[in-house]
């Protein structure tokens, strides 16, 4: 004959048996929450004021970025060339908005703060189109891009000037944070080329950019 349990036995049985459901759902939903990394550089990374105000007048205009890599979870390579999807890495703002505010800081760095100038020769606009921004965790950053510098007083589209790079960070650490890292650096060296184009067009000097100039950095 089964005997009914005594209150206290049944409401300590439930109470036992609650504590572990909650457990376990509370196991089942433990996902880590995502990482977020950004294409600036940290301020100590500044090793030299920035260059005075001048009268050079620069914007950066939205960039075109692949649509492939155009999310905020980071898009990896894996060993056998097929591509991941991070859900727990992921970039602080959209993509392009990310490179346009690291070139952004960074020419600020090396030209100076957009000045207001009443001379529209020195007004320059800077259009970026990514053509690919791979990420390969342990081995290496790639930065592929197009820009384009145009002043107000060019009168037709073949007067600006076009340059394509392609920037390679090579990793020596396997980490997301060395991978990040790796894409803050490219974006630097894509910001350097743009600033000596930019300064040397203001000088009225000739362009030095190629169709296609290639740098790769060393590990």
């Amino acid at each position: 004959m089964t005997r009914p349990l005594p209150a206290s036995n049944a409401r300590r049985g439930g109470a036992a048996i609650g504590v572990a459901v909650l457990a376990l759902l509370a196991g089942c939903g433990s996902v880590p929450p995502p990482r977020y990394h950004t294409l600036m550089p940290p301020p100590a990374s500044a090793a030299r004021p920035p260059a005075p105000p001048g009268s050079l007048a620069w914007e950066v205009l939205p960039v075109a970025i692949p649509a492939g890599v155009d999310q905020p979870q980071w898009v990896v390579q894996t060993v056998d060339g097929s591509l991941a999807v991070l859900e727990q890495e992921r970039w602080i703002a959209p993509l392009g908005e990310e490179i346009r505010a690291a070139v952004a800081d960074r020419l600020t760095l090396e030209v100076g703060a957009p000045a207001v100038s009443a001379e529209s020769r020195k007004r320059w606009r800077i259009r970026i189109d990514v053509h690919r921004f791979d990420s390969a965790p342990g081995r290496e950053a790639r930065l592929e891009a197009t820009w384009t510098l145009s002043s107000d007083a060019d009168a037709d589209a073949a007067a600006a000037l076009r340059c394509r790079g392609e920037f390679v960070q090579a990793l020596a650490a396997s980490s997301y944070l060395a991978l990040a890292k790796g894409h803050q650096q490219t974006v630097t060296r894509l910001a350097d080329a743009i600033g000596g184009e930019l300064k040397a067009l203001n000088a009225g000097q000739t362009a030095t950019c190629s169709p296609l100039a290639s740098q790769l950095s060393q590990r």
